[in-house]
């Protein structure tokens, strides 16, 4: 294969298939809800069961002993296994989740009745044709409940796409539409091409990235690039990249189509070194319990400021990005969220 570094056009040929959908959901309290401080785990778990309900197609809700597990959509979305015949991650049991909740982002406790919850939904890939059961999935949540012992009822008010700010529900109608325009490669590769630039990062939920096996608590600029271009290339790899494509694809002895060209992470990553940081970071801490899996689990990271300077120009396609797909682990529960402050 050949190692493409900086050359943009290698770096949209490769990214080809990549697509992405963010929606965003406005819902009503029918009643008073009390929510948690941070928001994501709530939406993450109420969403997660009734999901699974609605997907399963042999009805027993037990995923360990199904003989439909390998045509199962709740499976590959929330489990996503790698494919038996694929050489990448072969030895994880998981591969990045084609999707993320961002939830709320206030820190209120209680909100009245009649009163407009704002959160979004992300989907990647081929887990785009599946919004409308992600959809139908959050309606049915808003009925069953939400929050303290599940008493906070909702109703979905409007889903907007948020590429084009196009209406693709309203209760008054109660129609759902398809998205036609979604977010591609093109989307975050700048059209002019300059030297060095700064930028200034505001990470908004926990971000939990690791290096060395350890969690990092201050990151550097190169331990943000490996993880970045590591969840970006997965998450293209396994979820967009159209493995039957024989005409864009190269054949490999195990019958997966891997494309001609291939990132040069070492190039990424040596260059990465250089780069100078500053850092207003703090710790969060947070745990939940997961009933699926029946243990806790260690949610916290840090959350703050975090600038760069002097960053390659081949790094901001990659800084554009990751802005939108999240960083870091546990991103389905909207963790490793950051916004773009400043480009200088």
């Amino acid at each position: 294969m050949v190692k493409v570094s900086d050359n943009l056009s290698d770096i949209k040929k490769i990214f080809v298939d990549f697509r992405a959908a963010k929606f965003n959901f406005e819902i009503r309290a029918e009643n008073d809800v009390f929510l948690p401080e941070y928001k994501g785990s709530t939406f993450r778990g109420v969403f997660g069961h009734i999901f699974k309900d609605v997907m399963c197609i042999s009805h027993t809700g037990e995923c360990s002993s199904c003989s439909f597990d390998k045509v199962c959509m709740f499976k590959k979305i929330f489990d996503s296994p790698p494919p038996a015949n694929s050489q990448k991650l072969r030895n994880y049991s998981a591969v990045p989740h084609p999707y993320i909740i961002e939830p709320p982002l206030d820190q209120k406790n209680f909100y009245k009745k009649d009163e407009i919850i704002k959160f979004s939904l992300i989907l990647i890939g081929q887990a785009i044709s599946l919004f409308p059961y992600f959809a139908y999935s959050f309606g049915l949540a808003g009925k069953k409940g939400i929050g303290r012992q599940k008493k906070g009822k909702f109703i979905i008010t409007k889903i907007i796409n948020d590429k084009d700010g196009e209406l693709l529900y309203y209760y008054k109608n109660d129609e759902l539409k398809s998205i036609d325009d979604t977010y591609s490669i093109e989307d975050f590769i700048p059209e002019n091409k300059s030297e060095n630039f700064s930028v200034s990062l505001r990470f908004i939920t926990p971000t939990r990235i690791m290096f060395n096996e350890k969690l990092v608590s201050e990151p550097e600029f190169h331990m943000y690039v490996r993880n970045a271009l590591r969840r970006i290339s997965n998450l293209n790899f396994f979820h967009c990249v159209n493995l039957n494509d024989k005409d864009s694809k190269k054949s490999t002895s195990n019958n997966d189509y891997l494309p001609e060209l291939e990132l040069d992470f070492n190039h990424y990553i040596e260059k990465s070194m250089s780069v100078n940081s500053k850092k207003s970071l703090k710790w969060y801490s947070l745990d939940r319990y997961s009933n699926r899996q029946k243990t806790h689990m260690k949610l916290s990271g840090f959350i703050g400021d975090l600038s760069f300077e002097k960053v390659p120009f081949e790094y901001l396609w990659i800084i554009k990005l990751g802005e939108l797909v999240h960083i870091g682990k546990n991103t389905t529960f909207g963790h490793g969220q950051y916004s773009i402050t400043s480009i200088l």
